[in-house]
């Protein structure tokens, strides 16, 4: 009889693992808590218009990197439409300035150089650094629990001539890079490349993966990528229990110590397992779910130490016409800037303009979307818990300044804006639970390892963690790989060879 492996989390993290262990014969079980798949890679649908929540790009969109083998083992690659972004976004200033950073590096180059030449041993730093990291290859690799020797060599062989370059530029942030430049227009677009406490080499390599176009957008977005790895997952005989929500994974004692019982759902039911994986929020699962009882010193130093990824407001509008823009992405100067929660008041936007892909809209229309960071998760998930009618009054205030604020830029009017929606950090929490309201997990900061945190816990057998509170810098592939890995680290265990299935 297959082992039973009951999993918490049908996101990527826990569809991956339930499908790799399906492929090497385990019975698995996911319990999630919302109704649809994928956690924090998702859409919602309002007015006929589908929202994106997630994608902007995918590391591994084509043939030409590891990561392209391991999705096309989840989703029929193939069949996907891929679009390549000609401009990573548009940066623009009060006075009509802009700098567009493409993702073809020779275009790149020229456009810096032209627009911040006083800037010129900066954009080469970046630019020579980019044009390196195209001949890096980053093949399938194990999980560091089943490292070998040989394993160790041949990592070092792909990756030790660029060793150097990442150990240089994984110690400089996105901000302090920005804060280089002389040129206050480069300045600021720098600044606005990803996450400004995020290592810089981490854009470095971004650039790179565009410039070869192997990290391009899959047209139909975020939802229906994950219902993809959900068919996979479901033709290969696994079972999701949609609207189940886990509230503790029970243990037991053998002649070995403690190990895992199953789990226990919200409504008291039971179920047994013979091993559970949590792909859910990672404090959740350490501090409710495990009641604290088997946290490393690992696991502790990171949730009081380290700095997550920020929670987020999520404007989202439909737009009664198409829209033409010159980048589907734009930073833009607002004329008013707009308060959005405490310490937190814009005064730039970005916008991006999804016409380039039009299962969003419907025809002869254009979603817009703008996220907004915020570190507020408990001021909003407060205020919608103990004054709702002040929240929606928030949320409408916001709607409303926004639209202000960008339709001149946009060449619209409020007459073309048929639907309007604004998610919040509040939101975030409601449907994914993740802690904070973050969007990924861990930023991986300068001076940070690229190492993962143990997918096991000391004292507690046959229990594994997965997902992107597993590894710093987070994302998808971050999802992907330590979903695969853990099925690994299982078919090791189980004296099993590890199988996996391609379309």
């Amino acid at each position: 009889m297959a082992e039973k492996v009951i999993i918490i989390g049908a996101g990527i993290s826990g569809l991956s693992a339930g499908a790799y262990l399906q492929m090497n014969g385990f019975d698995t079980e996911i319990f999630e808590s919302h109704t649809i798949p994928g956690g924090l890679c998702t859409s919602w649908e309002r007015k006929g218009y589908m929202i994106d929540g997630c994608i902007h790009w995918l590391v591994g969109s084509k043939p030409g990197i590891g990561l392209y083998d391991a999705w096309n083992e989840l989703v029929d690659m193939k069949a996907l439409t891929i679009y390549d972004h000609e401009v990573f976004y548009r940066f623009e200033d009060e006075n009509g300035n802009f700098i567009n950073f493409y993702n073809d590096i020779d275009l790149l180059e020229q456009e810096l150089l032209t627009k911040a030449p006083e800037d010129q041993e900066l954009i080469r730093d970046y630019v020579h650094a980019a044009r390196k990291f195209l001949r890096m290859e980053l093949p399938l690799q194990k999980p560091r629990e089943l490292y070998t020797v040989t394993d160790g060599l041949k990592a070092m062989w792909s990756i030790g001539p660029y060793l150097p370059l990442l150990a240089k530029w994984s110690k400089v942030s996105i901000e302090d890079f920005a804060l280089r430049a002389k040129n206050s227009l480069l300045r600021k677009t720098l600044h606005n490349l990803f996450v400004p406490e995020m290592s810089i080499v981490f854009v470095m390599i971004t650039t790179a993966w565009m410039h070869k176009k192997i990290a391009g957008y899959p047209v139909g977005g975020s939802l229906s990528f994950s219902q993809q790895i959900e068919k996979r997952y479901l033709n290969l005989g696994g079972k999701i229990h949609y609207g189940k929500s886990v509230v503790e994974i029970l243990t037991g004692n053998n002649v070995n110590g403690t190990t895992v019982k199953g789990i226990k759902t919200a409504n008291g039911e039971e179920h047994a397992g013979t091993m559970v994986i949590s792909a859910a929020d990672g404090h959740f699962t350490l501090n409710t779910l495990l009641k604290g009882r088997f946290t490393d010193e690992k696991n502790r130093r990171f949730y009081k130490e380290s700095l997550v990824f920020p929670s987020y407001l999520q404007f989202s509008a439909g737009i009664s016409k198409v829209l033409n823009t010159e980048a589907s992405s734009l930073i833009f100067p607002l004329e008013t800037p707009i308060y959005i929660d405490p310490g937190n008041t814009i005064s730039d936007i970005g916008i991006r303009v999804h016409s380039f892909d039009p299962t969003l809209s419907p025809a002869g229309k254009s979603l817009i979307t703008a996220m907004i960071p915020s570190r507020n998760e408990e001021y909003w998930s407060d205020m919608r818990m103990n004054d709702f009618k002040k929240y929606r009054q928030e949320k409408e205030r916001i709607i409303n300044q926004i639209i202000a604020g960008v339709s001149k830029r946009l060449m619209i009017s409020d007459l073309d804006f048929e639907m309007t929606d604004l998610s919040t950090p509040a939101t975030v929490v409601r449907y994914t639970n993740n802690w904070q309201g973050s969007f990924e997990g861990w930023i991986l900061r300068p001076g940070m390892s690229f190492n993962p945190l143990p997918s096991q816990l000391p004292g507690l057998q046959n229990f594994y963690m997965t997902g992107h509170w597993t590894s710093p810098g987070g994302g998808l592939p971050a999802a992907l790989m330590t979903g695969r890995g853990v099925a690994q680290i299982i078919c090791k265990r189980q004296k099993k060879e590890f199988r996996t299935m391609s379309f």
